[in-house]
Order: C-alpha cells, then sequence, then structure tokens
C-alpha cells in the first residue's frame, strides 16, 4: 500500500523515510482489528517461567537490544591496523596528559578517540563506571570526542548546518499550527533571547517538543544560578538520566551550560546550546542508556527527525509494561505527519 501510493501512506519528512515507511498504515490496520475483535476474544494463558537461566538469558538478549538498537559497531571484535593493547595505553595517556593542559585542537583529538574507540568501547560495555570513565578518557564528554566515539559507533556524522535548519523548520511549524497558551511562554521567550538564533532555534524545538509531548523538562534540563561552579552543582538533585544543566533561568536565554551524567557533571563549561544539544542526544548511545519513558516522545523525535536514525525494528525507550512496543512511537509518527502535511501545503 504504501510502495503504490506513497503520499498517502508512506512516512516521510523532508525526503527522509522514517522506520520501516509503513509503520503509520500498520498501526492503523492494527488499530481496526483491535476495535473488531473487542469483546470477542478469550484470555491469554500465562506461561509459565522456564528456568532461572533461560529467563537470565532473555533478559541478557533484550538488554544487548536495547543497548546496541542504532549502532553499527557496538563491540567492535578487533584493534585497528597497526595498534596494539600497549599503543591503546600510550595514547589513552597522551589523551589525559593533553587534557590536563587544555589542549582542544578537534582535529587531533577526534584522530587520537578513533584509534582507542576498541577500548573506548571495552570500557563503556564492561560497566566501568561514569566518574572513571570521566578519568580514564576526559575527551569523551568534550563534543569532539563525543561526536568521534558517536560516528564510529553510529556511522551518523552530525552536521551543524542540518540541524539548525531542521530545528528552524519544527520551530516554524509549532509557532503557526499551535492554538493554545500552552506554548505561547516560550515563544515570547524566544523573542526576547538576543543570543545566535541557532541557538534559540535549538532550545526553542526541544522545550516546544517536551511541551507537545506533555513530558518533563526538568529530567532533561537542570536550572541552576548563572554563577555557578561546576564544583558547587548539587549533585544528588541531578537526574541518573544525561542532563544538560543551564546555569541561569531559561535555556533560551542562558549563556552558559554545563552536562551531567549519572549525577556526575562530566562537562562543566559549554557555551553553545547546540553542543549540549548533541552531547545529551549522542551519550544515549556511546554509554549505553535507554531513553526514560518521561522523555521518549521528545528523544525519539530528535533521533528520527534531528539525527536521521531510523532503526525499522526496536525502540531505544525503556520498557515499562509487558505490552509489544510499536518500532515508532505513534505520537512521534503524528508529529512526523503533521510537519509533512504543514511543509506540503506551504
Amino acid at each position: 500500500m504504501a510502495m503504490a501510493y506513497p503520499e498517502a501512506f508512506k512516512d516521510i519528512i523532508e525526503g527522509e523515510v522514517v522506520g520501516s515507511g509503513y509503520d503509520s498504515v500498520i498501526k492503523q490496520l492494527i488499530n481496526r482489528l483491535d476495535n473488531v475483535r473487542r469483546g470477542k476474544t478469550s484470555l491469554s494463558l500465562k506461561r509459565q517461567a522456564a528456568g532461572k537461566s533461560e529467563e537470565d538469558t532473555l533478559c541478557r538478549k533484550k538488554r544487548l537490544t536495547l543497548d546496541s538498537y542504532g549502532c553499527k559497531n557496538w563491540q567492535p571484535v578487533q584493534l585497528p591496523a597497526n595498534e596494539t593493547p600497549d599503543t591503546q595505553i600510550s595514547v589513552k595517556q597522551e589523551m589525559k596528559k593533553m587534557k590536563k593542559e587544555q589542549f582542544h585542537d578537534a582535529k587531533i583529538v577526534e584522530n587520537m578517540m578513533r584509534a582507542t574507540f576498541f577500548t573506548q568501547r571495552k570500557d563503556i560495555i564492561n560497566g566501568v563506571e561514569t566518574s572513571d570513565l570521566l578519568h580514564e578518557w576526559p575527551y569523551l564528554f568534550e563534543t569532539s570526542g563525543m561526536m568521534s566515539h558517536f560516528k564510529e559507533l553510529t556511522a551518523i556524522d552530525f552536521e551543524d548546518k542540518t540541524i539548525a535548519s531542521k530545528c528552524a523548520r519544527v520551530v516554524s511549524y509549532f509557532r503557526c499550527t499551535d492554538k493554545t497558551a500552552k506554548m505561547q511562554t516560550i515563544f515570547r521567550e524566544m523573542e526576547k533571547s538576543s543570543k545566535n538564533v541557532d541557538d534559540i532555534n535549538a532550545a526553542g524545538f526541544l522545550q516546544l517538543l517536551l511541551k507537545y509531548f506533555s513530558e518533563r523538562e526538568d529530567q532533561m534540563f537542570h536550572k541552576v544560578d548563572q554563577t555557578t561552579l561546576p564544583s558547587e552543582v548539587d549533585c544528588a538533585k541531578l537526574p541518573s538520566t544525561p542532563c544538560i544543566i543551564v546555569c541561569g533561568s531559561s535555556p533560551l536565554t542562558a549563556e552558559n551550560f554545563m552536562f551531567s551524567v549519572d549525577q556526575v557533571v562530566v562537562n562543566g563549561h559549554i557555551t553553545i546550546f547546540c553542543d549540549a544539544l548533541k552531547l545529551m542526544f549522542a551519550s544515549y548511545y556511546c554509554l549505553n542508556i535507554s531513553y526514560p519513558v518521561d522523555q521518549g516522545g521528545t528523544l525519539e523525535f530528535v533521533q528520527r527527525c534531528l539525527f536521521k536514525m531510523n532503526p525499522e525494528k526496536g525502540s531505544k525507550v525503556e520498557k515499562t509494561t509487558s505490552r509489544k512496543q510499536s518500532a515508532v512511537s505513534p505520537k512521534v509518527l503524528s508529529l512526523i505527519s503533521k510537519i509533512a502535511d504543514y511543509e506540503w501545503m506551504d
């Protein structure tokens, strides 16, 4: 159906196919089938556990599927050519020294991070604590280092211009279609902000999505005083999931940001909001973290429409019930469809 009538049925935004391209059609057919069957089917029999070891194996498989979702090189099997365990240690020590000396040549950092990707993945998969990763791999939490790791992991490269353009389009859609007061405060703040237009759109984009999906902003943004230093942040109040720490009253007006994972401030000096956005999103993949349910819609939309990550199967959102999850969230599909219609009419 989707192949025969793509304009009517295919899931597409900005020329990019979302998921399989026919998740919306499947969702509608399943909903129709459920409605027809409602009240006519008997309760399913509960299956007995087949044994503890079998359950553990199943749990491990599910965990692996969730952790490796969207990744092309989740667990590399061998070191790169010309690399040995000794050279990996040597390069790692050199990067630690460079970080202490505040070395900031992005290209050199990217090359060194790429050379040690195998060892970084080994530490992450083995469950090394975030505080220890910060000590052993300090550039992993810098923009250049995280982006290098993410590219090796997923084969996807972030393009700042594309991100800025897509954020602006989504903001434009909400500005033209929101007829309620729930987003007007965000729009007013955006108009008053004196920051770079790309940063304004990126910050507004995230806030508008959270508002649209009715998801918790305080789990993605943690606000502190404008003059707060990294050492002064009350880490006990931070969420365990990746979080952008806003040094000010709003992401739209703040000049400085920090970034935390597992209640550890891993980057205390971010001046560009787009960098904070990239770090926050990429860390879910680089550090094997599931999307929390109360941010699931926002993060999946960011994944599929901002960074073009469209696996046809599975989900990165934490599973809290025994119900089977859709490959693409219905509410994300709905928003994608609305934006596509808006752009086509525009």
